[in-house]
């Protein structure tokens, strides 16, 4: 018989066991996200070390020379490995369950781990043939141990029979057998085969145990995310429908309607958004809880005449159809598919709004309340994949508004819109970048005392430049600043150019104020002031030398934060005056309240025009009043000297306009003053304060 050769049945075996090794660990990383961190199983390298120590262990029997030293590793290898499997094993769930198994979980680690101590001990501290006998009683109390807890879990219904036997079972039984073999190979009563076997057999089980566990789990997991997903048909139904009114929601109907728009691309729709205009009232009469029942009233009624027509898109899956839908707000949602030559389509969407109308009620009543609702239409069209389901809903939702701005029951969208929204996205891009890299144009418009000509003060102008050689003046396009969210930025860009400008005037010592302009209530805010003290530390410049010009709109409109805002301003002695002064009773009282350093007049139609008779009345009345109350007063948009001349015979003494400069540069400003001073040598001495 020929005796094999030790090194070669090592690495037999090595390779046995390092393959089987690979392809559980690859399996193990690929699903790796399954695992579940509970029961152990993400720790993955599990397999690493059962490998680990299955090698070494064949290692040592095969090579294996009856050395005291290599009998107690021997020892030592194999209680590391089923130490291993036992862990291993109650990791994986069988313990858990009710309060008594638990204990006895705990309890039972405590137990093992006490063992493999004292065996420990027990194996260096007594002869060789004692840690044989040693060997068997940790190897049986760890078995004892393992299936007292897996029998108690599975009798107390922590686990199901079938997942015992399939998992635990087997590896115990094998395990329990590798105890007795390995001491009956020490003790030479068994042959080295059949104790290989046993090992390459158990390791081989224990990385089968691992890939059914793992497989088990998915499909729990499986089970669970697929009873995750399952929806009742009533949760179902108040997912996709308007609690108020039992009518598809807005996600239900677009889902609808984009179906139907990929279906064939020559097929052609008209949105119709529409609303009940006067239902306000209700709100603030009934409150919404009773409000809403009024407008399920409203919705039934519609739905009732929608249902029958056949051309309106279904939005329902039941078997009942319903062609309308709740969209945010008080608005309804109908979509009209247009048969191609039969009638104009704005007739055909015309009659289909007034089959709408007809079917509100002429009176519908909550207890003692009663209103006749009147509804307003929005409509848009579209064809194929030309415009999207949410982008035709939007349109004639646009629509809806300019028809409640016009006061009109029927708009259509207009597509020239989108091309106009789409340019004022590009001019906002526009004034951002020009904003950021300070492509402004700034300008000074000097404030003159008409009798000596000399210099009152400067306002601050801006232009901006976009696209055209065509500059915009800071009310065209303050609108535009405001709606890309730049308003901000552009106020601290005039406020910093505002103190550049004082400051180059006080080292020309000139000391005159300088007004800016705050077209929006907006930018009234505690920051604004916090920027201006900034400023106004930087430059070193008196913040009495800041004017901050306020339209009536502005000041008439401002809540009760903003009021403290421009008490904040005169607490710093910034100026405040009134641009556009119009006279009106309610400035009047304003101005009683609060202390204004100048209001400006509006003089641009001051001229010789017949028709512009009443409006020199006004002028000439806003001149007097100012006179009589004593108000500093400067008049704006002088452009010519016959409106200068006018406006001198009326008592005006300070003014501004292109009769005096149309806009000086901030860098020709010395240029321009030595050309005044030379011009009138009598502002000279008026210079200074």
């Amino acid at each position: 018989m020929i005796t094999p050769d030790p090194l070669a049945l090592f690495f037999s075996s090595a390779g046995f066991i390092a393959g089987l090794t690979l392809a559980v660990m690859f399996f193990l990383f690929v699903n790796k996200e399954f695992a579940n961190r509970e029961h152990g199983l993400s720790q993955w390298y599990y397999p690493g070390l059962l490998f680990a120590c299955t090698l070494m262990l064949l290692y040592q029997v095969i090579l294996f020379d009856a050395d005291p030293g290599q009998l107690r590793l021997v020892l030592l290898i194999s209680a590391l490995l089923i130490n291993l499997i036992f862990f291993m094993g109650a990791n994986r769930g069988f313990l858990p369950g009710n309060s008594y198994i638990t204990s006895f979980n705990k309890f039972s680690l405590i137990l093992v781990a006490g063992a493999d101590l004292g065996y420990l001990v027990f194996l260096f501290a007594l002869p060789p043939v004692w840690s044989v006998y040693g060997w068997l009683f940790l190897g049986g109390l760890i078995q004892v141990v393992a299936a007292s807890a897996a029998g108690l879990a599975v009798a107390a219904g922590r686990g199901n029979t079938r997942h015992f036997f399939a998992f635990f079972l087997p590896q115990w039984l094998l395990t329990c057998a590798f105890v007795v073999l390995l001491y009956l190979w020490l003790t030479a009563m068994l042959s080295l085969g059949w104790l290989l076997a046993s090992i390459l057999v158990i390791f081989t089980l224990g990385l089968l145990n691992i890939s059914l566990v793992l497989t088990g789990l998915l499909k729990e997991n499986h089970k669970e995310q697929n009873a995750g997903t399952q929806i009742s048909s009533e949760d179902l139904f108040s997912y996709t429908h308007d609690p108020a009114t039992n009518l598809p929601s807005y996600q239900q109907a677009l889902k609808q309607f984009d179906r139907m728009l990929k279906q064939d691309s020559n097929r052609r729709f008209a949105a119709v958004v529409f609303k009940p205009v006067n239902f306000q009232q209700v709100n603030s009469v009934l409150g919404h809880h009773n409000s809403d029942l009024l407008l399920l009233q409203l919705a039934y009624c519609i739905q009732q005449k929608a249902g029958d027509n056949r051309k309106l898109v279904n939005f329902d899956a039941s078997h009942q159809p319903i062609r309308l839908a709740r969209l945010q707000g008080l608005n309804f949602l109908v979509v009209a598919e247009l048969e191609p030559g039969s009638h104009p389509e704005k007739a055909v969407i015309q009659d289909l709004c007034r089959q709408l109308s007809d079917a509100v009620p002429d009176a519908m009543s909550f207890k003692s309340f009663s209103l006749n609702f009147e509804l307003a239409f929005g409509v848009a069209f579209a064809q194929g994949h030309a415009t999207s389901a949410g982008e035709l809903i939007a349109f004639a939702g646009d629509a809806l508004l300019e028809a409640e701005q016009q006061q009109q029951n029927l708009c259509y969208f207009d597509n020239s819109t989108t091309l106009y929204t789409e340019q004022q996205l590009l001019k906002m891009e526009r004034l951002k970048q020009d904003l950021m890299e300070e492509n402004l144009r700034w300008y000074l418009q000097p404030q003159i005392a008409l009798d000596d000509k000399s210099i009152k003060g400067f306002e601050l102008m801006v232009h901006w430049y976009c696209e055209t050689e065509v500059a915009l003046e800071l009310h065209e396009f303050i609108d535009i600043a405001e709606q890309s969210g730049e308003v901000h930025l552009l106020m601290k860009n005039m406020i910093q150019q505002a103190f550049r400008i004082l400051a180059q005037l006080q080292q020309m010592e000139i000391y005159r104020p300088l007004s800016l302009n705050i077209p929006s209530k907006e930018l009234l805010e505690s920051e604004l002031v916090d920027f201006i003290e900034l400023q106004s530390t930087s430059y070193g410049i008196d913040t009495k030398y800041l004017v901050v010009e306020l339209t009536e709109e502005v000041m008439l409109s401002a809540s009760a934060r903003t009021k403290a805002i421009i008490d904040q301003l005169k607490v710093l002695e910034i100026g405040i005056a009134i641009d556009h002064f119009s006279g009106s009773y309610e400035s009047l009282r304003y101005l009683r309240k609060m202390a204004i350093n100048q209001v400006k007049i509006d003089c641009s139609r001051l001229n010789g025009q017949e028709e512009n008779r009443a409006d020199k009345a006004i002028i000439n009345a806003l001149i007097n009043l100012t006179r009589n109350m004593g108000l500093p007063m400067t008049g704006i948009g002088i452009a010519s000297p016959e409106v200068e001349h006018m406006f001198v015979a009326m008592g005006g003494e300070v003014a501004q306009g292109k009769v005096i400069h149309r806009g000086v540069v901030p860098d020709e400003l010395a240029i321009w003053l030595k050309r005044w001073y030379s011009q009138y040598p009598q502002a000279k001495e008026n210079k200074t304060e």
